[in-house]
């Protein structure tokens, strides 16, 4: 088995996002022995938004068979789970997290089309999308109702939010906070 870690916890190890992830991840490890943990450091990665010259260059080696560009999609698409860390900035998440998105989602990799309309690809059925933000949210977070509706395209129904709210605000135990969240992980 092999889960997937989508890291796009941008402050690194000082990271209240990835403390979270990382309970999730150990919990899942402690669940199934065999577990291969990949990452993908979004922060370290040379990627970049697609314009029409890479869409073109993308379009035709997908239409030659030639799909030894797309390792990105692939390693995706052959994850059995998913773990994104991405903390909530501008009721999202940090734009190279859609920038990965939009390098992954490669027609005949996570999806394709069929005479039923969009089929997904990618051997994931459980995914968790883990957030902190520094006030609370109210309902707009944006960035998991993206992911869920992407993931959804790429075959992957089953995703869970888990986040932590409130933490920059003045007084909040920023500690109790993210130990609650902690202890209230479930992971199947």
């Amino acid at each position: 088995m092999k889960l997937l870690f989508i890291d796009a916890c941008l402050r690194g190890e000082k990271s209240r996002t990835k403390r979270i992830c990382e309970k999730v991840i150990d919990d899942i490890k402690a669940q199934f022995s065999e577990i291969a943990v990949e990452t993908v450091d979004l922060k370290s990665l040379d990627i970049k938004p697609l314009y029409e010259e890479d869409l073109i260059k993308r379009d035709a080696l997908i239409e030659k068979g030639d799909l030894s560009a797309f390792s990105l999609a692939k390693q995706f698409a052959d994850a059995d789970i998913i773990v994104v860390g991405a903390p909530y900035w501008d009721l999202s998440f940090p734009a190279v997290l859609k920038v990965y998105i939009e390098n992954i989602a490669v027609n005949t990799i996570a999806f394709c089309y069929t005479e039923h309309g969009q089929e997904g690809l990618c051997k994931a059925k459980k995914a968790y999308y883990v957030t902190t933000g520094g006030g609370y949210m109210k309902g707009a977070e944006f960035g998991y109702q993206y992911i869920k509706g992407v993931f959804s395209l790429f075959g992957i129904e089953d995703l869970s939010y888990i986040g932590a709210e409130g933490l920059d605000i003045w007084g909040n135990d920023v500690e109790k906070i993210i130990e609650e969240t902690i202890k209230g992980i479930t992971v199947r």
